[in-house]
């Protein structure tokens, strides 16, 4: 039997890309991967690659003058073997639907856009695989301490980290403090010579050479840090949110503090929605979700969906942001006023 296509997704899916702009984004894709498979990864395809790349042939079979749609669908009913097709067709809208909208999107829009993902954590991953990836029975370790990562942020930190090369990370949430300093010992793997400010209502015991662990309290924001430290610390800065308390007003803290192509990274989002709201709502136009990494490993693949934010400008003046990465340094420019901005 095919895979079972979930009811709400059915209901729903009319809303995606479709007809000529799907055959379009599929085939502008399909160049896109072509490019970045010889350029990339030495002629080798991924297993998304080799799925799209299969998924697409088939469905170019079809009569060119129909929609894929409607050719699945009528192929599925003479041919019930065929309906692995339709769900290989849902896939492939929901993937094209977040790519053709671009590398950085505002926190509106992907709000717009959850409504064909899991109403509470806006992935495509089922409930099993949100309870275990951070490990069951057991958590997974750093230095011998508990690091309270899920599976994809295990992958998606130390990559941001060597994209944006950040000289300083805040840590608001230490715990143990084994996540502070698996941030300084892949900053150290990356050669960035930078430091990371960690702060908890009990300070943490551990000690790292590139950490500085803080005893603090997210009712007093302004206490987290001192002014002093956070107007002399070297930009680019990483910024992770994982404490849960009063979350808009340390935001509203770091944000006097934070400069374009600084990374803010707010942990557990899904319990954090109205207070996301609030603090964006009252900074338009400063902040973008950088799908990069919410969306490497599936929508919404992390512990803070739709919730890694570039920071940008306030106004229509645009900056530009140099990120490193597997093709050599790339210069990307923002304008927050522009509709279309680099994937």
């Amino acid at each position: 039997m095919g895979k079972p296509l979930p009811h709400d997704l059915i209901s729903q899916a009319s809303g995606l890309i479709a007809g000529d702009e799907l055959k379009k984004a599929a085939l502008d894709y399909s160049r896109a991967m072509r490019e970045k498979v010889e350029r990339d990864q030495g002629g080798l395809l991924s297993v998304f690659d080799g799925w799209f790349a299969r998924v697409v042939r088939r469905l170019t079979e079809f009569d060119a003058s129909h929609p894929w749609e409607e050719s699945v669908r009528e192929n599925a009913a003479q041919s019930p073997a065929a309906e692995d097709l339709q769900w290989d067709l849902l896939r492939l809208r929901l993937f094209l639907d977040r790519w053709r909208r671009g590398r950085f999107v505002t926190f509106a829009e992907r709000e717009r856009s959850q409504i064909h993902y899991h109403p509470r954590f806006g992935t495509e991953f089922s409930a099993d695989v949100l309870l275990t990836c951070q490990g069951a029975p057991s958590l997974m370790r750093w230095r011998g301490q508990p690091l309270m990562k899920n599976v994809f942020d295990f992958a998606m930190y130390p990559a941001l980290i060597s994209d944006v090369r950040p000289r300083t990370i805040f840590e608001v949430g230490s715990g143990l403090g084994a996540s502070a300093a698996w941030f300084a010992d892949h900053m150290t793997f990356c050669g960035i010579d930078g430091r990371v400010h960690s702060v908890d209502r009990a300070k943490a015991q551990m000690e790292h050479p590139r950490v500085s662990f803080y005893q603090g309290d997210c009712r007093s924001p302004e206490k987290l840090f001192a002014p002093e430290l956070l107007g002399t610390e070297p930009h680019p800065w990483l910024v992770v949110e994982d404490a849960h308390q009063n979350v808009v007003a340390v935001l509203q803290e770091f944000h006097k503090f934070l400069l374009p192509g600084d990374y803010l990274v707010v942990e557990d989002s899904d319990v954090k929605r109205d207070a996301l709201r609030s603090f964006l709502g009252a900074h338009p136009g400063s902040y973008l979700v950088d799908t990069r990494y919410t969306d490497n490993f599936g929508r919404n693949a992390t512990c803070a969906a739709d919730s890694i934010f570039v920071r940008t400008k306030a106004d229509e003046r645009a900056f530009r942001l140099t990120l490193a990465g597997a093709e050599g340094d790339k210069e990307i420019a923002f304008a927050t006023s522009s509709p279309g901005l680099p994937r």
